[in-house]
């Protein structure tokens, strides 16, 4: 993060994601050193952190006891240091199962940001084993109360087959964080937007549609996996020209 933030901010970017997955994951210890160093390389370089997103497990429900505290603890380090951090957003993965479930596993994290300003935001998944509907997440949610929301991943989206324009419309103003990405409908490809097979006009005019304020976040941590390091910049710029084209179909 402390190398890819300058480059991200020297091509133009001002709003960033910190993605505590890629942080965090193997298990390892952020310091506080550490993050005071992303809190001076945003006031040096005038960021703003808008959104995070804590590890989550493969799978919480198949874990020992001891497994299980270990992730939640790993969470609870990666929410409180999004809180010191400030960011608004912060974006957590369900556990497999449904609406009980997982209204009785994201409780646990409610303390840490009640009265904060900041808020859980919980991800829509892509398996039908995992909380992937508006109807789940809406009904999550309102069993969470005002310190979480919605974060929709565009990505999980159209892999579930979700009318995605629809989707925006029924989660209104509990959405509160997104992940942008595209993909061919069969596999989590990450994409940036028009290199899959979303119809990101009628996705844009959703946003438009029920007043979206909050971030469109990029989640196209793949898409240079192949590239040359020179090549990975130039996607940086090419990133910035299609977040236009999209604000544009916003209206």
């Amino acid at each position: 993060m402390l190398e890819i933030i300058p480059i991200l901010a020297g091509y133009g970017y001002r709003r960033l994601d910190l993605n505590f997955c890629e942080m965090m994951n193997p298990a390892s210890d952020i310091d506080e050193e550490y993050i005071a160093s992303l809190a001076r390389l945003r006031k040096d370089l005038g960021l703003e952190y808008v959104q995070s997103h804590v590890p989550y497990p493969r799978d919480w429900t198949g874990m020992d006891e001891d497994g299980r505290k270990a992730s939640d603890a790993q969470i609870a380090d990666a929410i409180r240091h999004s809180l010191s951090l400030s960011i608004p957003a912060i974006v957590i993965h369900p556990i497999r199962g449904g609406v009980k479930e997982n209204v009785d596993y994201l409780r646990r994290f409610l303390p840490l940001v009640r009265g904060t300003g900041c808020r859980l935001a919980v991800e829509n998944m892509e398996s039908a084993d995992e909380v992937s509907t508006p109807d789940q997440l809406i009904a999550i949610v309102q069993e969470l109360g005002d310190d979480a929301g919605i974060c929709l991943d565009t990505g999980h989206a159209h892999m579930r087959g979700l009318d995605i324009p629809g989707a925006i419309h029924s989660f209104g103003d509990r959405l509160i964080a997104t992940h942008i990405a595209d993909n061919h409908g069969q596999k989590d490809e990450h994409l940036l937007p028009f290199f899959g097979t979303i119809a990101w006009e009628e996705v844009m005019k959703a946003f438009a549609e029920i007043g979206y304020k909050g971030a469109l976040t990029y989640e196209c941590m793949f898409f240079t996996r192949h590239l040359p390091r020179t090549l990975e910049e130039d996607v940086v710029a090419l990133s910035l020209h299609i977040a236009r084209v999209l604000e544009d179909m916003m209206g």
